[in-house]
C-alpha cells in the first residue's frame, strides 16, 4: 500500500508565502470585476419626468393676461421666473406644468375660477379650466367694490391683499358700482400716488421683492 504524501500543516503552509508583500485579502460571494469600479453598479437616475410626481407642481394656462408693461407672454413668464421663482417643467396643448416653491397650490372652489396661492393662503392669480383660459394675476393693491347688504349701495376701498388691511375708503355710497362709482377717480389717484407700480402684479409683493435682488 502506497504511503499518501503528508498533508501540510497550517504551519506549513504560511512558510510558502514568506517574503511575499502583505496585503489585505477580500472575500466576496460573486468574481471580482474585472473593470473599473462601479462600472455595474446601480446608479440612481433623476431626469424631468421623475420630477413631475412632487406636490408643488401645477397645472397652469399656456395664455397669460398681460399686464401693463408686459409686451409679451415670454416676458411675463421672465418676470414670473424671478419674482416667483417659478420653473417651466413642460408643455402641452393648452396647458403648462410649473414647479412652484414649497407652499403654493391651486384651489378650485365649488364655483368660480381656480385660485392660485402662495404659501400663506392669499389668491395670487386665477385661472379657469377651459382650453381657451388665461392666467390673471393679481396686484397686492386693488381699489375694490363693497355692497351694503341692507341698502344695496356700494362704495370703494383700496385693500392691502397680503394682509387684507384697508388702506383707504370711499365716503359716498352710491348705486353705482366699480368705474362709475362717484369716488373711483379719487381713489385711483390715491392709489397711484403711493403706488405708483401697482398695476404690476409682481411689484411690492414682500416675496417678489426678496427674489428679484437675490
Amino acid at each position: 500500500m502506497k504511503k499518501g504524501k503528508t498533508k501540510l500543516t497550517r504551519h506549513d503552509a504560511e512558510r510558502l508565502f514568506e517574503g511575499l508583500p502583505a496585503g489585505s485579502v477580500k472575500t466576496s460571494s460573486r468574481p471580482e470585476n474585472p473593470f473599473e469600479a462601479g462600472a455595474f453598479d446601480v446608479v440612481e437616475r433623476v431626469d424631468e419626468e421623475s420630477k413631475l410626481w412632487k406636490d408643488n407642481l401645477i397645472s397652469l394656462p399656456m395664455a397669460i393676461e398681460l399686464p401693463a408693461g408686459y409686451e409679451s407672454i415670454s416676458r411675463m413668464r421672465e418676470s414670473m421666473v424671478k419674482a416667483w421663482r417659478v420653473k417651466w417643467v413642460r408643455e402641452g396643448k393648452s396647458e403648462v406644468v410649473t414647479d412652484f416653491p414649497e407652499g403654493w397650490t391651486a384651489v378650485r372652489p365649488k364655483s368660480g375660477p381656480i385660485e392660485l396661492r402662495d404659501p400663506s393662503g392669499v389668491v395670487r392669480a386665477l385661472y379657469g379650466w377651459a382650453e381657451d383660459a388665461e392666467l390673471r394675476i393679481l396686484p397686492r393693491y386693488l381699489v375694490e367694490s363693497q355692497t351694503n347688504s341692507s341698502s344695496g349701495l356700494g362704495s370703494l376701498l383700496v385693500r392691502d391683499r397680503m394682509n387684507g388691511q384697508i388702506l383707504e375708503r370711499s365716503s359716498i355710497w352710491s348705486a353705482q358700482t366699480g368705474t362709475n362709482h362717484p369716488d373711483w377717480t379719487r381713489l385711483s389717484v390715491w392709489l397711484k400716488t403711493h403706488y405708483p407700480q401697482h398695476h404690476d402684479p409682481l411689484r411690492y409683493w414682500e416675496d417678489c421683492e426678496r427674489n428679484v435682488q437675490d
